[in-house]
């Protein structure tokens, strides 16, 4: 092994998994709700003992309506992001592998666009952030609290899965971040969404993010508990995210460590790496 990250820079084979950090889920200030230079992201990677970090910023959407998104990079500042990242990942590629990436949603009118710039801008990942079913952004996820939005949340993530567009589903307990407690009904849908993830071959994220203090949680938050017993019981497979909106969380290396031991007790298959991307079947939607 070369480098001191345990990365093979000839190979591009990491360590075994329980050797390793990784972190495919690290956002920049374009999304408007993060804060750090791009490359305070990447140097606080390195100097927290990390072997790859995915760059995925909240993707862009083709507005045809003049709709204007407060949580998400402008279409116009996408060549910026790219360049951004390239420059990076050469910059430091002896110390680090970068991967290019997007978090974005699952929307039917927009997805056969996100192929093609997938395709086009060679994007190394794509993983599937599902806030919203639609692209005005009615209703986020993370603040439902009734049954039926639990529902409305878990049919149209799975739809997202089967998309075949993307390689990991982000934060799947999203769900809980203001739903009171863990019910029957959360039951329900984690079994749904962590069978379609197992039997597409898509990894669930196991987001750290709700670890830290949010003003806006009303409920128990994530990683929660019962889904990710659910999610052991149906076999899926997860990989460890930050979420990272600052780079100030790539230091919490005791929360990562963590994590590696709870996925491990819970007898879950992690995944280090989401390259190259094992995007999930295509199936009819």
């Amino acid at each position: 092994m070369d480098g001191k990250n345990g990365y093979n820079k000839r190979e591009g084979i990491p360590k075994e998994a329980s050797t390793i950090r990784t972190n495919f889920h690290s956002h920049t200030t374009r999304c408007q709700h993060a804060t750090g230079r791009d490359e305070q992201y990447v140097t606080a990677a390195i100097a927290a003992g990390y072997a790859q970090l995915g760059m995925s910023d909240h993707g862009p959407w083709p507005y045809g309506d003049g709709y204007v998104s407060g949580i998400r990079m402008r279409l116009d500042e996408f060549p910026g992001y790219l360049a951004s990242a390239r420059a990076l990942k050469e910059k430091y590629r002896e110390q680090i592998a970068i991967y290019v990436g997007l978090e974005s949603e699952y929307y039917p009118a927009y997805s056969g666009w996100l192929a093609e710039q997938a395709e086009a801008e060679r994007l190394d990942f794509l993983i599937l952030g599902s806030h919203f079913d639609r692209p005005d952004e009615d209703i986020y996820f993370g603040g439902i609290t009734q049954p039926h939005q639990l529902y409305r949340y878990a049919r149209h993530t799975i739809l997202g899965l089967r998309s075949g567009l993307y390689c990991c589903l982000a934060h799947p307990d999203l769900f809980m971040l203001n739903y009171p407690a863990f019910d029957e009904d959360c039951a329900v849908i984690s079994r749904d969404i962590a069978q379609a993830a197992r039997d597409l071959g898509i990894p669930l994220e196991y987001n750290l993010s709700g670890l830290y203090p949010q003003s806006w949680r009303r409920g128990p938050g994530y990683p929660a508990a019962g889904f990710w017993q659910i999610a052991a019981q149906e076999g899926a497979s997860a990989i460890i995210g930050l979420d990272a909106h600052d780079p100030g969380r790539y230091a919490d290396t005791h929360l990562y460590d963590q994590a590696v031991r709870d996925l491990a007790q819970l007898g879950i298959n992690r995944v280090d790496s989401l390259v190259p991307c094992r995007m999930g079947k295509r199936l009819a939607v």
